[in-house]
């Protein structure tokens, strides 16, 4: 009997997509189709955390898998946009080995880079072709919504798919969203998608807000985007009494927080995320609540380093 990640058969792509970004999936073992639901064998290092609804752990017996793997040495994480992979390996040698494994056991991946670091004002990925072709264009499939992208001009992270699909059910019909640091619309459209919700989207990346507008118009939405190609911290005091605010920019968000506190209505709230140690989230926490916000939930979204991770916190306004 082998550990399976058993989640509903609507759902399953999605789950294989974050799982195989985060090396999750033991390729020694088939993916399972029941009638209703899919059995992703899991390594045995490693850690699901059942954070989202009708996803469980199981004992399952497992099911050789018929495609030849290279070693485990040859593993490691990646991020799956599309047919494009995406390694922050550091190692060339390690690096390498995991492109070529990729190229030979997934058919579908063209080209696979290595991330050699995020810079600039657009938070751009510094990348290095390591197999396949160089194409930057791709087409990336997420909660039933269709994007558009180019790794090379955007930055854009596959890991949130299972966050974003959370905040969109959190979202109520008729509420007023602002979407800071928005990029190519992950979560506007994640929102549009599941809710007659008014989202506002904002990034100062030209090359974003033209694919994000793309996005829009290649997807039937429910809820109605306006985009803004502007500086986030300049646009959104324009806003007022709006009912949300999400700031994923995990490094630089705090410095956001007074401006959007301003435009956000008394009770609203703030989908916040950074990237801490345990001792800095205490400290974060305990900062907000002196900002006058009411911490209504915190989660670990994926891990950063081995003292960090990303959490998403979920801020309620109490006062100005």
């Amino acid at each position: 009997m082998t550990k399976h990640l058993k989640v509903p058969k609507k759902d399953a792509q999605r789950y294989i997509s974050v799982m195989r970004s985060a090396d999750g999936i033991d390729n020694n073992y088939q993916i399972q189709k029941g009638s209703d639901f899919v059995l992703i064998p899991l390594n045995q290092d490693f850690t699901w955390q059942e954070t989202v609804p009708g996803s469980e752990v199981v004992d399952a017996e497992g099911q050789l898998s018929k495609t030849k793997f290279l070693p485990k040495e040859a593993g490691g994480a990646f991020d799956l946009i599309g047919e494009i992979a995406i390694t922050k390996i550091r190692e060339e040698g390690r690096a390498m080995e995991l492109a070529r494994r990729l190229v030979l056991t997934h058919p579908n991946i063209k080209a696979v880079y290595l991330d050699r670091g995020i810079s600039g004002e657009y938070r751009l990925r510094d990348l290095k072709l390591l197999s396949g072709s160089e194409i930057y264009l791709t087409k990336y499939r997420e909660n039933g919504i269709m994007f558009q992208l180019d790794v090379s001009k955007v930055y854009f992270s596959p890991r949130l798919a299972t966050e974003r699909m959370l905040v969109s059910k959190e979202v109520t019909d008729g509420e007023t969203v602002i979407d800071l640091f928005a990029g190519v619309g992950p979560f506007a459209l994640n929102i549009a998608k599941a809710r007659a919700a008014i989202i506002i989207a904002i990034d100062s990346n030209p090359h974003a807000i033209e694919f994000l507008r793309k996005n829009v118009a290649n997807n039937s939405l429910r809820g109605k985007i306006t985009s803004y190609c502007a500086d986030s911290a300049e646009k959104i005091v324009e806003f007022h009494d709006v009912d949300r605010i999400i700031m994923n920019l995990p490094h630089e968000a705090f410095s956001f927080v007074i401006a959007a506190k301003k435009s956000l209505k008394a009770g609203g709230i703030i989908n916040y995320y950074e990237i801490l140690n345990v001792q800095e989230l205490e400290e974060r926490m305990e900062t907000f609540r002196d900002m006058g916000f009411e911490l209504v939930a915190k989660r670990v979204v994926h891990g950063y380093s081995k003292t960090q991770s990303m959490y998403s916190l979920t801020l309620r306004k109490l006062r100005e």
